[in-house]
């Protein structure tokens, strides 16, 4: 290799965001590090909830949660990621993430500390990572927390959901108001952020009393610590 092509391979070695391949995505995660990830509302990176092994990142058994998100703020994108969950895990992969919805707001009935807790934790719209086999199928609303779904507002049944403890790729796809759900290479669903039927949904919701809940704005990709075992990686993403 020479001194010209060297230099540019060193400085992707050294700056994930920086380089993107043929396809146009750029990793969002080196696979040794946590460079580019912070804690959330400008606390320190939780590292008390999180580690990197075998390229991986992967929750800690800790109680005190603490959400992990991208340092860089994202409008549209094609975000690309794998995932694995323990049995009757429960995680996610948050976006439209704004700084102003905490769980807080909707909850005033909360202690200090419980409101501090919640501060950790990102607000906004989740793809849900579920062991869908936790769930009760007595209930109409199931899918509603299930694997795909965008928790609590729009969701589907059927699914190629490979079974616990094997790795799933997802994709979420945002341009403009526009938006995707995939997994292992099937789109879920569609949906247009803003539109009259994704907010008479939130009304529904205990998203309801955040003013703007719905509408799309700028935010951090965030992984979400729900207290039991997940593992992500190759998390990567296209934003032209």
């Amino acid at each position: 290799m020479s001194a010209r092509t060297f230099l540019p391979v060193l400085l992707c070695a050294f700056t994930v965001a920086a380089c993107a391949g043929d396809d146009g995505f750029r990793p969002l995660f080196d696979g040794q590090s946590f460079s580019g990830w912070t804690g959330m509302r400008g606390r320190d990176l939780p590292t008390q909830s999180w580690t990197i092994e075998s390229g991986m990142i992967r929750t800690l058994e800790d109680g005190s949660g603490g959400d992990l998100r991208t340092e860089e703020v994202f409008n549209d994108f094609e975000l690309r990621f794998e995932w694995k969950i323990a049995e009757k895990g429960n995680s996610g992969v948050k976006y439209n993430v704004q700084e102003e919805w905490t769980n807080a707001g909707f909850r005033p009935d909360h202690s200090p500390r419980r409101r501090e807790r919640a501060a950790r934790s990102a607000v906004g719209f989740e793809y849900q990572l579920s062991d869908d086999a936790r769930w009760d199928r007595s209930h109409d609303d199931w899918a509603k927390s299930a694997t795909g779904s965008v928790y609590l507002i729009k969701w589907v049944e059927e699914k190629p959901l490979k079974p616990v403890g094997e790795w799933n790729t997802s994709r979420i796809v945002v341009r403009g108001n526009h938006a995707e759900h995939w997994l292992n290479g099937k789109m879920l669903f569609d949906y247009e952020m803003g539109s009259k039927d994704i907010l008479e949904r939130v009304v529904k919701t205990k998203f309801r009393q955040m003013p703007g809940y719905g509408v799309k704005g700028p935010g951090p990709i965030v992984l979400q610590h729900h207290g039991s075992p997940a593992w992500f990686r190759n998390i990567e993403i296209k934003t032209e």
